[in-house]
């Protein structure tokens, strides 16, 4: 596979150990999506029409936020955002309101098993709130980006030889991208490729669980008396590892 936009980050993500090379990808991507978004972005005219419809989930709002960059660039989205929501919102509340109206002659006990109008325009918003709730234009990309990263890693697995021992000499994934895996392995690869490609992933995840365990494990007992002059090893900073070797990027430290 010639080098291209996505075996590039891969191999770099996987040059140094580390607890996760996916969650490396991932943050370096959504990175780059949140200074694009607070960068040239703003000046496609179909970029915003996307962002305006769309926005973004608590997460990549939070981002761009923290990055401090384009206080000016964020809010402009977020008026223009808020300007579109308050739009739709009112037509979805109006416009079932009316469509919603119940005749003056219906009967009363008629009406009760129908519902009200408000409870058939709280139906509409609910709807839309759920779609919105799933759109943000972050995690849409990111899905596509992290399902084609996983595609390139179960290709140069069997076509670089250097890439596969740093794989394999790798210390795991967290929970969630070693699930990931689990399931490119099935969709990307068949035959004696699939069970030796998801042979490897298991032994490897379950090895340095196992060691990630101990290194905890001696964290908390170094808290005795006896252990206070015995050497941390790789210890001092397995709390925060562990909690990411389960639940992904965290933010922990930063």
């Amino acid at each position: 596979m010639k080098e291209t936009i996505y075996t590039i980050p891969v191999n770099e993500a996987f040059e140094k150990p580390c607890e996760c090379p996916m969650c490396n990808l991932e943050n370096r991507f959504e990175n780059d999506r949140v200074n694009y978004y607070l960068g040239p972005s703003l000046m496609e005219p179909e970029n915003r029409i996307e962002t305006n419809e769309t926005g973004f989930c608590a997460k990549h709002f939070k981002q761009m936020y923290d990055t401090r960059a384009n206080r000016l660039g964020l809010g402009l989205i977020l008026h223009t955002h808020l300007h579109e929501q308050n739009q739709k919102l009112d037509r979805l509340a109006h416009g079932a309101a009316a469509q919603n109206a119940e005749p003056a002659k219906k009967s009363f006990f008629a009406s009760l098993k129908s519902g009200g109008d408000n409870a058939k325009t709280a139906e509409s918003l609910l709807t839309y709130l759920e779609e919105l709730e799933s759109g943000c234009c972050i995690c849409r990309d990111l899905v596509k980006t992290m399902e084609r990263y996983c595609e390139v890693i179960t290709h140069l697995y069997f076509s670089e030889k250097d890439f596969r021992n740093r794989f394999d000499s790798g210390l795991g994934f967290c929970m969630p991208h070693f699930g990931m895996l689990l399931r490119a392995g099935k969709k990307n690869l068949s035959g004696a490729r699939q069970e030796e490609f998801l042979g490897a992933l298991i032994r490897m995840q379950l090895s340095n669980l196992k060691r990630i365990e101990g290194e905890v494990e001696w964290f908390t007992q170094k808290f005795d008396y006896r252990n206070q002059d015995a050497d941390w090893g790789n210890s001092r900073d397995a709390v925060p590892r562990s909690i990411e070797k389960l639940t992904g990027l965290s933010g922990l430290g930063q």
